[in-house]
Parts: structure tokens; C-alpha cells; sequence
């Protein structure tokens, strides 16, 4: 176990020395009697954490086997994704990925549940692709942007997103 924050997993106890799981490095507890008693119920979930590359390769894999579910799965370890590719060209990827998975859950289930996600991740994309110079590549992410918006009946916002396309000259 090594050092970590919040409260303990088990009993609830907050503490600054807490010490975390050595298997998932994501459950904290008081010490070892408070882990072992907690045990049952976090073996369920206990799995060895996995690098921001295997979880790249997974995502990867899932979107071109069209498994929205998995690719959604994955969307809690999104920002982890986008630092490990923070100078390339991945992080375009890596967005409109999620931005996609989410796209066919929309079409899949007609909920709309999501649509705030699908305007945040578009929003990052443009900027990323703003700052990578792809400024034509952004007309896509702006499409997107605008289509769920529009879907979701936030035509205010969507005349914003076309307004402001205007202004980039996408």
C-alpha cells in the first residue's frame, strides 16, 4: 500500500494518510485491517489499472469493431487519455472517438441523455484541431456540435457555434 487521501474505503474514517490498494491503486484504506475487512466487496471491482496506452489501443480496437458500449466504458480515464497524447495528433482521435460512441448510442437508443458530452468533447476537438492548424478538419467537429444542439433543441446555442465557425472561417 502507498500513500493516498479522502476517506478510507471500508470504514469511511477521513484521513490524510490513508494508503491505497497496490492491485487497483484506486481504493484507500486505513490500513491493513480495514482492507482486509473491506476485501469481499472490493474484489469485485479490484483489477490492476491499466496504462493510458493499453487503454488507447482498447478504445481503438472498440470503435473500429463499432462497440460503442466499450469505447463508452472507457470515458471515465478520458483526460489521463488526452495528457498521455498531449503533442500529437491522437488527441484529434481520441475525441472524435468519443464523440462517435456516443453519437451511435444516440442513434442506437434515441436518448439524449448524453448530448451535453458529445457539445463538450466537440468543443475540445475544434480547439484542438484550431491549435494543430487543421482548420478544415474542424468543419466536421462543428457539424457535429451543431447537429446535436440542434437535436436537443438548443437552437440558441447552435447559432452560436455557427456564428463563431463564421468567425474562424471554418
Amino acid at each position: 500500500m502507498a500513500s493516498a487521501g479522502t476517506s478510507c474505503a471500508h470504514c469511511g474514517r477521513q484521513s490524510v494518510a490513508l494508503k491505497r490498494c497496490m492491485r487497483c491503486k484506486e481504493a484507500s484504506y486505513c490500513g491493513a485491517e480495514c482492507q482486509k475487512a473491506g476485501w469481499k466487496g472490493h474484489k469485485k471491482t479490484c483489477a490492476p489499472r491499466k496504462t493510458a496506452e493499453e487503454v488507447y489501443h482498447i478504445v481503438r480496437q472498440a470503435h473500429f469493431a463499432d462497440d460503442w458500449r466499450e469505447v463508452l466504458k472507457w470515458e471515465c480515464r478520458l483526460e489521463e487519455l488526452m495528457r498521455a497524447a498531449s503533442e500529437s495528433p491522437h488527441r484529434d482521435l481520441i475525441l472524435s472517438t468519443f464523440t462517435r460512441a456516443y453519437m451511435q448510442e444516440m442513434t442506437s437508443t434515441g436518448s439524449t441523455k448524453n448530448i451535453m458530452s458529445i457539445v463538450q468533447l466537440e468543443e475540445r476537438r475544434i480547439a484542438v484541431l484550431a491549435s494543430m492548424e487543421r482548420f478544415r478538419d474542424s468543419g466536421e467537429a462543428i457539424s457535429n456540435l451543431a447537429q446535436c444542439l440542434l437535436q436537443a433543441n438548443f437552437r440558441t446555442e447552435a447559432t452560436k457555434v455557427f456564428n463563431r465557425a463564421r468567425d474562424l472561417g471554418a
